[in-house]
């Protein structure tokens, strides 16, 4: 005797857009998933159009950051969340800087310096990227921020596109140890404010300002020698800008903390990666050292793929050990009493 067909559940059920709904409703916890998800369900079904049959990208990207932001607020660490426009505003201005310097120093450099075949006035494709990345920084100080993030996106996708396009055209590009940063640093923009303030449209212009002044001050340094006029002489110079934004960002996450914000400290976490990506290629030269041999495409992908392990291991475990404060907090909240009458409040005994 064949078994009777389970009941469908409300996912199985419904137009094919509710059915879609509630699928990305699962970016949030289970149990608010039970308390209100029919009621945002339905909220959405009434918002959109009759003939629609999958959610507007909009719609999407709405609810999976919210669900995302529920899941972190149960774990105690929505700072984590708040974190990150803050993380993407000092990697945008980070690679305003660092493309400007490469600009400079590099691609508008005389090519008999350089040993390359120019692409036109520059030395390799990757002045595409950088002068994408100038224009994503007059994006974010002039237009909203949707226009921004979507101008970000643009710059991510044509650094991402070099690589490939370098292939197929045979043409020159920066090396891999320049482009993995770029593109991590890239990713983190992508959650650019969306209302940002005065003083963050301001920080392109002097980020562009600082990537000047040092171009200028190793120009004037190499006193025609021409020691950093080429991406294979930079690799100390990115492990030391990768350092420096580290440095900057857990300072001002210190500052923060001082009153009792933790948004800057959770942004230095989540820029723990790309810093680390800057030095890839100096760690892989010091293991390839260490073995006596020069260094090798294993080695360094070797470093990287140690790096973004570690990067994201180190943010696991933050939000693990604010998981289990957060659990302790809430548990003596629950226990608490009052101690002449032993009458617990209301929120306390909601929670």
């Amino acid at each position: 005797m064949n078994p009777p067909n389970p009941i469908p559940g409300p996912a199985e059920t419904g137009s094919p857009l509710e059915r879609r709904y509630r699928r990305l409703l699962r970016a949030y916890p289970r149990r608010y998933q039970a308390e209100r998800g029919g009621e945002i369900v339905a909220t959405y079904l009434d918002l959109a159009d009759p003939k629609r049959r999958w959610p507007s990208p909009h719609d999407a990207l709405d609810l999976l950051g919210a669900g995302f932001r529920e899941r972190l607020r149960g774990y105690g660490a929505l700072g984590l969340a708040d974190a990150l426009p803050l993380a993407a505003t000092a990697a945008l201005n980070t690679l305003i800087a660092f493309a400007v310097f490469l600009l400079l120093q590099v691609e508008l450099n005389d090519s008999h310096v350089t040993g390359l075949d120019p692409v036109g006035p520059f030395q390799t494709l990757g002045a595409v990227a950088w002068l994408g990345w100038l224009l994503v920084g007059v994006a974010a100080t002039t237009l909203p921020g949707p226009w921004a993030r979507l101008a970000a996106a643009g710059g991510l996708l044509l650094t991402i596109a070099l690589p490939p396009v370098a292939a197929l055209t045979g043409q020159p590009r920066p090396p891999l140890f320049v482009l993995l940063p770029a593109i991590a640093l890239g990713l983190a923009t992508l959650a650019l404010p969306t209302h940002p303030s005065g003083v963050g449209r301001s920080l392109p212009l002097l980020a562009a300002g600082f990537g000047i002044l040092v171009s200028v001050a190793f120009a004037a340094g190499e006193r025609g020698g021409n020691w950093f006029t080429s991406y294979r002489s930079t690799p100390e110079t990115l492990a030391m800008a990768g350092g420096l934004m580290l440095a900057l960002s857990l300072i001002i996450g210190l500052g923060r903390a001082l009153r009792a914000d933790d948004t800057g400290l959770w942004a230095t976490l989540l820029l723990a990666t790309p810093a680390g990506l800057f030095a890839a290629d100096q760690l892989s030269q010091a293991i390839a050292g260490s073995r006596g041999g020069a260094p090798t495409p294993t080695a360094f992908a070797a470093t990287t793929g140690a790096i973004v392990l570690a990067g994201v291991a180190l943010l696991a475990a933050a939000i693990a050990g604010q998981a289990a404060r957060h659990r302790t907090v809430r548990q003596r909240a629950l226990d608490s009493t009052c101690p002449t009458c032993g009458h617990r409040t209301d929120a306390t005994a909601r929670m």
